[in-house]
This record gives C-alpha cells, structure tokens and sequence, in this order.
C-alpha cells in the first residue's frame, strides 16, 4: 500500500551485487549512502545525497516491495525477501525473482551485467533537507519498488551477485528464446564497433 502523501515517484539506480540462479536470487545496493550524484528533478539537474539511516525500519517490509522491469508495474519479475539498512555501503536488498520467461530473462541479463537496479522512491514530507537551490539530501524515505534496467541513474548503486545453476543449462542452450537479451547484445556490439571507429 502506498503512502497517501506520495505525490511523485522519483527514480534512482542501485547496484546489483550477486545473482544465484539456484536460489533465484539477486542482491543489489538498492541506494548507496554518503554517495553524491547529479540527478534529475523535476526537469532541473541538482546534487543528491541519501543519509546512512534513510530507509531504517524497511527490514519489516519485506515481501511488499516489488521487482519489476523499467519501473513498469505490469512487468513485475519478483519480489524483494529481505533488507539490510545498516550496511555500510547503502540499502541492501534480497530479490527473489519468479520462475517465468521474463524472470529467466532478467536473471540472465543481470548475471551478464548488463541489467543494474533502479529504486523507486519518495521521500517522507519532513525527509529531505535542502542545502541549497541545487542540492538535497534525503534524510527518510519511502521504498516503493525496485526496478531491473539497463540504465541506472545512481553509479554506485548495482548488482552485487548473480550465481550460477548448478543443474540447469545457460538460456541459449536450454533452446530458450531471448529476444531482449539478443537485442541488448547487438546494442552493445554496435556500440563497441562506433567506439572502435572513433578512435
């Protein structure tokens, strides 16, 4: 259930840190602390940081905070099974991802780096703090969803791990379609080529 405060959503990378295919699982820093970036607010870039301590207390909601694709809610991949707050790099999370194609997919992508975490966040009405014109700092904020994407807007913010399925064949091999997957890499091939010819 959504706070009735929340007017907008603001939208911020994370950082996948480990993927488990057995467990189905991904760990990700959902928002790193003490890490100042430039972002996008409400049309105007200014300097964000979030306070070691913003998201205390979400450890007890776990299980209600969706995995989705793209901050898309009809594309949810998972759900989030656990939180650590007092990690010292950030919020940490525990995803875990259902067993459907766009699942497959995203575990797929993750592992191979080439999906990072976004979190879906507002924060509290008296949870920001304003340095200055172009600068805040988020000091309580409200966790809505995290989203799997290709483009993240925190740098520090990732995938901790992705692990591998013991018993069970990499996607192409399993005769699996992958067409994102396919489009990414030619996306990223392509890119390499444009890089290669600009030097």
């Amino acid at each position: 259930m959504n706070p009735d405060w929340v007017t907008e959503w603001e939208f911020r990378t994370a950082r996948v840190a480990r993927v488990s295919f057995p467990r189905r699982t991904i760990q990700l820093i959902v928002m790193p602390y003490e890490s100042e970036t430039m972002v996008d607010y409400r049309g105007r870039l200014i300097r964000e940081v979030v306070s070691r301590g913003a998201f205390d207390g979400i450890e007890a909601r776990p299980k209600r905070v969706a995995l989705n694709r793209d901050h898309d809610r009809t594309r949810v991949v998972g759900k989030a099974v656990g939180f650590h707050p007092e990690r010292p790099e950030g919020l940490v999370a525990d995803c875990q991802v259902a067993r459907t194609d766009l699942g497959d997919e995203t575990l797929q992508l993750a592992q191979e780096g080439l999906l990072d975490a976004s979190a879906g966040f507002a924060p509290y009405p008296d949870g920001e703090v304003w340095e200055s014109h172009s600068s805040r700092r988020i000091t309580k904020a409200w966790l809505d969803h995290i989203a799997m994407t290709p483009d993240p807007a925190y740098p520090d913010a990732k995938v901790l791990a992705v692990r591998n399925l013991p018993d069970s064949p990499s996607l192409p091999a399993a005769g699996l379609a992958t067409p994102n997957l396919d489009l990414v890499r030619s996306w990223q091939q392509q890119a390499a080529y444009d890089r290669l010819g600009r030097v």
